[in-house]
């Protein structure tokens, strides 16, 4: 019991918290190829709110269970996209918000790491999608209204228009019908 420092043969190190020779409490973890991981330790493995530095400069911060990030958390890439949710299995998977430097937000259900479920989809432009997503594509029923007025509500497969829809004109014009590949095709 007490605290300690170990360095393996491949050269990472632990230092912190140690029970019975065992990582359990406070601890760093740093990796030969930089990945650094702060916070708590339960029997050798990373769990309770910590803090995970890769070596490419994303980062995470928040729940992990088991050595995985697992419940609620933030993950910020170094690109600059960032997104705030839940987690399993270090996958997106639930709830959660995702924003892009370019000012596009999506908010909504994640499916092992897929936009999938109920969402909305907003860009930087005024743009805005709301409905159904399928691994990560407009899917299912939503509606999309453009920054010019126009708006389109319907069936949508893979991102396209697709089905059964109504496409509302910004000067009020309504056309009512099935769409195939985003154009309308009649009645």
């Amino acid at each position: 019991e007490g605290k300690g420092k170990y360095t393996w043969p491949d050269g990472s190190v632990y230092e912190g918290d140690y029970i019975n020779g065992v990582r359990t409490g406070k601890g760093k973890y740093t990796w030969p190829n930089g990945n650094v991981y702060e916070g708590p330790f339960v029997n050798n493995a990373r769990t309770g709110k910590g803090r995970f530095m890769f070596a490419s400069g994303d980062f995470y911060e928040g729940d992990f269970i088991g050595g995985a990030r697992t419940g609620k958390g933030k993950y910020r890439w170094a690109n600059g996209e960032t997104y705030e949710g839940d987690f399993t299995k270090g996958a997106l998977d639930g709830k959660g918000i995702y924003k892009w430097p370019n000012g596009n937000v999506y908010e909504g259900e994640y499916s092992n790491g897929a936009r999938t479920g109920k969402g909305k989809l907003m860009w930087a432009n005024g743009d805005v999608y709301e409905g159904d997503f399928v691994s990560g594509a407009r899917t299912g029923k939503g509606r999309y209204t453009w920054h010019s007025g126009n708006s389109y509500e319907g069936d949508w497969v893979n991102g396209v228009r697709e089905g059964m829809g109504i496409l509302t004109m910004a000067d009020g014009r309504v056309i009512s019908g099935r769409f195939s590949n985003n154009e309308y095709i009649g009645k």
